[in-house]
């Protein structure tokens, strides 16, 4: 651990943070928005701007893709720069899962995630794998922001 800076060290603590919590069947739903994925993080990415056009300072959105037992998880954050610091150094100010994506019983895998800016939000796209009745391969498209908690999914072909 040589040499990070303390943006690399936030970036990773705040990912760490929430990552003990075990999983239950129970609680499929109410993990969809709670930010706590399994100790396998795949891929953070920063994509698109929500203050895209106007004069405010850069606020990006994070995906973050983990996976456990073959299971993939996917968070998008809305993050914010502190008004204090001179240089760029995100903050989680929300965080959103997807109850269609992140629920045990789903069995989804996501491969190939590519995330394009759309004005204020994002597009995400992904190949997957899994899924019922029957293991398929889908496409998956996800339109996320700037409206917080306001997303639409597509599968195609479609979930059962």
């Amino acid at each position: 651990m040589r040499y990070r800076t303390l943006c690399q060290l936030a970036s990773f603590s705040a990912l760490y943070a929430g990552l003990a919590s075990p999983f239950t069947a129970q609680a499929a739903e109410a993990r969809a928005n709670r930010f706590t994925v399994s100790d396998s993080v795949i891929s953070v990415q920063l994509c698109g701007n929500r203050n895209q056009g106007s004069k405010k300072a850069t606020q990006p959105y994070r995906l973050v893709q983990g996976e456990q037992n073959g299971q993939s998880y996917l968070y998008v954050q809305w993050m914010n720069q502190p008004e204090d610091t001179p240089q760029w150094r995100g903050v989680a100010a929300h965080t959103q899962g997807f109850a269609e994506i992140n629920d045990d019983n789903a069995g989804l895998s996501l491969s190939n995630l590519r995330c394009t800016a759309k004005g204020k939000a994002i597009q995400i796209s992904a190949n997957v794998t899994g899924g019922k009745p029957a293991a398929k391969r889908r496409q998956l498209q996800l339109e996320v922001g700037p409206a917080l908690e306001k997303y639409s999914i597509v599968f195609t072909p479609a979930l059962k």
